[in-house]
């Protein structure tokens, strides 16, 4: 084990336990966090997508009674049941996510390779910025919403593609998943306890594939686990598997009423003067 990386690897999983259920990017505060103690802003970038499977094994055993009933409904996956309707709007929403989420990843990593460090901090503030304009967005129309839910209700192609699609936009550091998955539900009428169900049922795919694309892509995975060391990484999803148990009910209860998007524009903020100050060398 690294004994260097072990109490910043168990830091890394309590961010992730937590903020991957809010409408901050939880990859992004790793990263940032990371890139502060030194290691290369690519290899916190990749670190902080493989610290999703913490959340991934958390995200399955709390939906579990949901899950199993989803994939019993492969027997008829074109039906009119709910868990059929379900199924298909995470197969759809899934497959969207992977046309905006490879390519962001893979842009994100050429550009952070190109660019070093501070360049890159800039960018990801400036995208901060525009995370926090979108999550202002939601919680506007969250706290005018006064809408009953309905728990049978699903969303239909259209709004599964549009979803999946917002949802890949995540793959870019300072984008926040949740964000940018709730805006549309709420867009397209669904009511802000649901979207927001809907949401973490929609991230339970979407967090695996978060922590394998940077271990089969290029490699960069492979060196970000090298650079941290493999028992560290381990015990960084570990940890991030029980915190994200932990907080996930607490945050679905409490999501809707919560206000982020002023602690999002003061962590861009900051990560835009820090990063510029270091490009003008004070």
């Amino acid at each position: 084990m690294s004994h260097h990386y072990l109490i910043p690897a168990l830091i890394a999983g309590l961010i992730q336990g937590v903020v991957e259920w809010l409408p901050v990017s939880s990859k992004t505060m790793i990263t940032i966090y990371f890139t502060v103690l030194g290691i290369k802003v690519q290899n916190a970038y990749d670190l902080g997508l493989i610290a999703n499977f913490g959340s991934f094994f958390a995200a399955v055993y709390y939906f579990r009674a949901e899950v199993v009933k989803t994939f019993k409904a492969l027997r008829r996956p074109f039906g009119t049941h709910y868990y059929s309707r379900l199924l298909r709007f995470l197969f759809i929403g899934t497959l969207a996510t992977g046309v905006t989420g490879l390519p962001a990843y893979i842009i994100v990593r050429h550009t952070f390779s190109a660019i070093g460090g501070s360049a890159a901090m800039v960018v990801i503030g400036i995208l901060l910025l525009f995370t926090g304009f979108v999550v202002r967005n939601k919680e506007r129309m969250v706290e005018n919403d006064t809408r009953k839910a309905d728990e049978n209700r699903v969303p239909g192609f259209g709004t599964s593609v549009i979803t999946g699609l917002m949802q890949g936009l995540a793959g870019l550091p300072g984008i926040s998943r949740s964000g940018m998955t709730i805006t549309p539900l709420l867009w397209m009428g669904f009511e802000a306890k649901e979207a927001i169900r809907l949401s973490f049922m929609l991230d339970v795919l979407a967090l695996v594939g978060a922590g394998v694309v940077p271990l089969v892509i290029g490699r960069g995975g492979i060196q970000a686990v090298a650079q941290l060391g493999l028992t560290t990484t381990v015990l960084m999803i570990a940890v991030a598997a029980v915190v994200s148990f932990l907080a996930m009910s607490t945050v679905l209860k409490f999501a809707s009423r919560w206000r982020t998007s002023t602690a999002t524009f003061v962590i861009a903020g900051i990560t835009l003067v820090v990063a510029l100050l270091a490009l003008s060398g004070i």
